[in-house]
C-alpha cells in the first residue's frame, strides 16, 4: 500500500469514527436537553475537577469567550455553578451542581449500557486489539502532529 492510499483510507475511516462519535454524543446530550459543547464541558469538569473559564477554554480548545456563554446557559440550567476559589478569593471557578453531577452521571450511565450491548460476544482479545490499534493509531497522528 502506498501512502496516498493509506492516507485515503486513514481520512475515510477517522472521518466516519468521528461523525458516529458525535452522532452517539448528539443523541445522548439531546436526551438531557444540553448540547455536545455543554456535555463535552460538563463531562470534562467531571473527570478533571472545577476549572476557571480560561482553564476550561485551554482544555476544550474553544474561545475564552464561548466557553463563558456555555458556562452561563449551564448555570442558568442549574448544572454548573460558580464557586470562588480557597486559596484566592479572586479566582472564580466554575463546578458541577448536584443537578449537574446526575446529569453525567445519567450520560455515563447511557453510554456504558450502548457500549454494553455493541461488544456483546466480543472476546477480552478482541477488545484489547481495538485498544491496541487505537493506540497506535493516536501515536501515528502525534507524530504527524
Amino acid at each position: 500500500m502506498d501512502v496516498i492510499d493509506f492516507k485515503n483510507i486513514l481520512w475515510s475511516y477517522t472521518r466516519q469514527i468521528n461523525e458516529r462519535t458525535s452522532n452517539l454524543i448528539i443523541t445522548l446530550c439531546d436526551h438531557h436537553g444540553i448540547t455536545t459543547l455543554q456535555g463535552r464541558i460538563l463531562l470534562e469538569i467531571e473527570q478533571h475537577g472545577s476549572h476557571t473559564i480560561g482553564t476550561l477554554a485551554t482544555r476544550l480548545h474553544i474561545a475564552g469567550t464561548n466557553i463563558s456563554t456555555m458556562c452561563k446557559k449551564l448555570e442558568g440550567k442549574g448544572l454548573l455553578a460558580r464557586v470562588r476559589d480557597e486559596g484566592d478569593e479572586r479566582v472564580v471557578k466554575v463546578a458541577l451542581s448536584d443537578k449537574g453531577k446526575s446529569v453525567v452521571e445519567e450520560i455515563n450511565q447511557e453510554l456504558i449500557e450502548k457500549i454494553s450491548n455493541a461488544i456483546q460476544g466480543e472476546t477480552d482479545q478482541s477488545l484489547h486489539d481495538i485498544i491496541n490499534v487505537l493506540q497506535k493509531l493516536n501515536k501515528l497522528l502525534e507524530n504527524m502532529d
